[in-house]
């Protein structure tokens, strides 16, 4: 492609090799790191709909099948494993990041947009977003970033079947994940906003709006038509839509404002924070510039567009803000971009023009030093434990590994606790729909039903294999074990695994992750306050 041609090596392309260098460094050297649960949940949805289980029909999520597909088709390629997953991540991921160029390219100079490509090689891949997981948002992103690209292309050629593929696109950002519909929406109000440009026009203008929009519903339509054909379409609509809606009204914008300074308050000003504060400086030096109108509202309505979907819901989870790193990167840019400029008009041929981009690939140095411990030198598992912590993803690999080469292949399992990761590393179906607990103590009207159902599921399937996680953080990030006690899955699980089980395996959290098995795993599971047991039936 022509685009790509001007990424020959030279001052200052050459920074973005060493950007994208750094990314295929870091994630190659973390290729093995255990699946968080997001990431655990996709892989399980991804390798049943390898086995031509559709999504909806052993599990139950509230999000939309398309990170599903999208990690069947990563494994297909690279392999069952977290190895492959993370692999075939690390290509998209870079696709995005010269996407991203390419889209900076069209109102930034070179320099500008190899800052907001740089600029994002390093966010996305960022701890503070959780960037090193494979979240359904950087799925989002990589699709909005393909569809915007193909809009810009139709506008300047007319060919419909780019305003098609555009929407088309924008229709999968939303597949991957619900929130994704508001880069569809964004895209929309270009192609309106557009409209008015070239007057005695609008015959075409609305065909070019309508195969646009055909394009989006294409996706949404097929989708719904696959899950009909595959009897699941009812249950898909309860949890996406039903079930989603009353998720979201959870979360008063007073809650969300808690998460929000949260996240806020976590970031580090000295590396990540830099960023925000530049981006902040291009929003300024955009208002200051004269003209450039259309410029203007491109890059201020993709931002709107972008923290819209990033509060959706009001929860701003950390991952949730990949979905503004494209807006935050591009506006970051232009901040380099006019000082660059400012500085050739004001001293042209002085040394010191210069200093903007020297500034800026300090900044970058500076960020990644700060970082220097999870992209250079802990372990997988380490980074892991650093990231998560209190979490048990790399003992949840192991329970996985174990079941598999201690069961048949056509053994079920169940797991009380929101680890589904344990059923893609075990290969084996779960023997219940619930692979989540949190839903179960969520203040909406369906959680006792929901128990009573779990409950049921697993009496009648008789697991080979019952995992129990006695850790708050796998049942709500906020719950207090000692509200799980007063639930109906309290009062049947201690009678049910003593009349049908017996306990194999503990883990225990708080002492060194020390493992217990047979007699000494029995008694420890009284002794210990966070603990992961494994049950075997009798």
């Amino acid at each position: 492609m022509k685009w790509f041609k001007q990424l020959r090596i030279n001052s200052p392309v050459a920074f973005l090799w060493l950007a994208l260098l750094l990314v295929i460094f870091v994630r190659l050297r973390l290729l093995a790191m255990p699946l968080e649960r997001d990431e655990g949940e996709f892989a399980y949805g991804g390798q049943l709909m390898l086995q031509g289980i559709p999504p909806y029909e052993l599990f139950y999520n509230m999000k939309f099948p398309g990170t599903y597909a999208a990690y069947a088709v990563l494994m297909a390629l690279f392999g069952q494993s977290a190895a492959g997953i993370h692999f075939g991540f690390l290509l998209v991921n870079v696709a995005c990041i010269l996407m991203l160029y390419r889209l900076a390219r069209h109102f930034l100079d070179v320099p500008g947009a190899v800052a907001a490509a740089a600029s994002f090689a390093f966010l996305s891949t960022s701890p503070v977003v959780y960037g090193l997981a494979a979240h359904a948002t950087h799925f989002v992103v990589a699709a909005a970033l393909a569809g915007l690209l193909l809009l810009s292309r139709g506008e300047r050629s007319g060919k419909f079947a780019m305003f098609f593929f555009s929407g088309f696109l924008f229709g999968v950002a939303c597949l991957m994940k619900q929130a994704g519909a508001l880069f569809g929406m964004f895209g929309f109000c270009l192609l309106v906003a557009g409209s008015g440009r070239e007057r005695g026009q609008w015959r075409v203008h609305c065909a070019r709006i309508a195969s646009y929009s055909i394009g989006v519903v294409a996706p949404l339509a097929l989708t719904a038509a696959i899950l009909w054909q595959a009897g699941v379409f009812q249950r898909f609509w309860f949890w996406t839509v039903v079930y989603a809606r009353t998720h979201a009204a959870e979360l008063t914008w007073s809650d969300g404002r808690l998460y929000l300074t949260g996240f806020l308050k976590a970031l580090p000003f000295k590396a990540d924070g830099l960023f925000w504060i530049t981006a902040g400086l291009g929003l300024i030096s955009l208002a200051l510039v004269r003209g450039k109108q259309a410029r203007k509202l491109w890059m201020v309505g993709f931002l709107i567009f972008s923290v819209a979907a990033v509060s959706l819901s009001n929860y701003f989870s950390e991952h949730y803000f990949v979905m503004l790193l494209p807006a935050l990167c591009l506006l970051a840019a232009h901040a380099v971009s006019a000082a660059i400029k400012w500085a050739s008009v004001r001293e042209p041929g002085k040394a010191w023009v210069a200093m903007p981009a020297g500034l800026f690939i300090l900044m970058w140095t500076a960020a990644v030093f700060h970082h220097r411990g999870t992209f250079f030198l802990l372990s997988p598992n380490q980074v892991s434990d650093q990231i998560y912590y209190g979490n048990p993803f790399p003992e949840c690999s192991q329970i996985g590994l174990y079941i598999r080469e201690h069961s048949s292949p056509n053994a079920r399992i169940a797991i009380l606790g929101s680890e589904p990761e344990i059923l893609f590393y075990a290969r084996r179906h779960s023997a219940t729909g619930y692979i989540y607990m949190y839903d179960f103590f969520e203040n909406q009207p369906y959680a006792a039903e929901m128990q009573r159902e779990m409950i049921t599921q697993i009496e009648q399937a008789r697991p080979e294999y019952l995992v129990f996680v006695k850790i708050p953080i796998s049942w709500n990030l906020w719950l207090d074990f000692q509200r799980v006690a007063k639930t109906p899955v309290a009062t049947w699980f201690p009678k049910f695994t003593t009349d049908f089980y017996e306990t194999v395996e503990v883990i225990d959290m708080k002492a060194d992750r020390k493992y217990y098995w047979g007699k000494d795993a029995l008694s420890h599971v009284s002794s210990s306050g966070y603990y992961i047991a494994s049950f075997k039936r009798k």
